[in-house]
């Protein structure tokens, strides 16, 4: 089934390059090298304040990591959404806690708790485009009932405990490790968990945040479509689009397609689910080559943005350590008085 899927996605996004395969080279150059680097550098800057929103649940569940074990842990999981599957990532980030002394469930499900919080904000964000899009179909108003639905868990947070305790059957997971930290733990030792806020999986390894924590956290990952979704308007400007409808439609439709995307679990980065929202929202402002132009432009950038990063990011806190490592390895003996 999975390479079934596979091949209906690839052979639809490919015959939609071929159909208009005699305007990709002139929207390319309409794009140009400018407007593609500065779509690159949002697309991959909006990813950043989702690493803030999840170590903000990590650490309200808890866990206070290091920023350089927090970066290490979230940019190399987050390069397993590229493997086939949607429960790799989780995996990983609970792969990374033995290492690092924590429960893997309490990682995993501030990832799955973050990613619950990424679709309510994207459908929030998501509204932006829905004047462009119920004027071209009535049935975009189902939004509105959708995002009221997915507001509940913030109202409740207590709901959230199902996805975390999906998390943990999915890892099987029902107690800390027994790895001991390599550090000692530098936080202060939790209190009991309160009544009405507490829902931990079966081991009792984390709390939940309270309706504070994840107001705010949605309000980060509001920012970060925000950001992300600009990279969408920049190339439909320079594709002929109006810059109103670009703007709103862009940053709102992409959203809207990246929720799509967390949703499309059998395909790598959510592909085909992302691109089909994402061109059925443009197609308000975009037709033919150019909006097939766009809509592959987009996966590349953000494909090779988010490889980037993550090489960049762990490469440099790789020479940091090995750098640290010289320091203290050349440092002199100290002479007593």
């Amino acid at each position: 089934m999975r390479a079934a899927c596979y091949l209906v996605v690839l052979g639809f996004l490919g015959y939609q390059m071929w159909r208009v395969r005699h305007g990709l080279g002139a929207s390319l150059r309409l794009v140009g090298w400018g407007n593609a680097l500065l779509a690159g550098v949002l697309a991959a800057v909006g990813g950043v304040p989702g690493f803030f929103g999840w170590r903000m649940l990590l650490a309200a569940m808890g866990t206070r990591l290091t920023h350089a074990a927090a970066l290490r842990v979230f940019f190399l999981a987050g390069l397993t959404r590229y493997l086939p599957g949607g429960v790799w990532p989780a995996v990983a980030h609970a792969a990374s806690a033995r290492a690092l002394g924590e429960p893997p469930a309490r990682l995993a499900g501030a990832f799955v708790a973050s990613q619950g919080l990424g679709v309510i904000s994207g459908l929030a964000v998501g509204l932006l485009a829905l004047p462009w899009l119920v004027a071209a179909d009535a049935i975009w108003w189902a939004l509105l009932p959708v995002l009221a639905a997915a507001l509940v868990p913030l109202a409740a947070p207590r709901l959230l405990s199902g996805l975390l305790s999906l998390a943990q059957r999915v890892l099987r997971r029902d107690s800390p490790p027994t790895t001991p930290p390599k550090h000692p733990p530098t936080q202060p030792e939790r209190p009991p968990a309160q009544p009405g806020r507490a829902s931990d999986l079966a081991g009792r390894s984390f709390v939940l945040p309270g309706r504070r924590v994840l107001f705010v956290v949605t309000g980060v990952m509001a920012l970060g479509w925000l950001v992300s979704g600009t990279h969408i308007a920049v190339l439909a400007i320079a594709l002929g689009a109006p810059p109103g409808g670009a703007m709103t439609v862009g940053i709102g439709g992409f959203a809207l397609a990246a929720v799509a995307g967390i949703f499309t679990l059998v395909m790598p980065s959510g592909l085909g689910g992302r691109e089909l929202v994402l061109g059925l929202t443009l197609a308000t402002q975009l037709s033919g080559s150019g909006l097939v132009t766009l809509v592959a432009l987009s996966r590349v950038l953000i494909t090779v943005g988010e490889m980037a990063s993550a090489v960049a990011v762990l490469g440099l806190l790789a020479w940091i350590g090995r750098a640290s490592a010289r320091t203290v390895g050349h440092r002199p003996p100290r002479s007593d008085p």
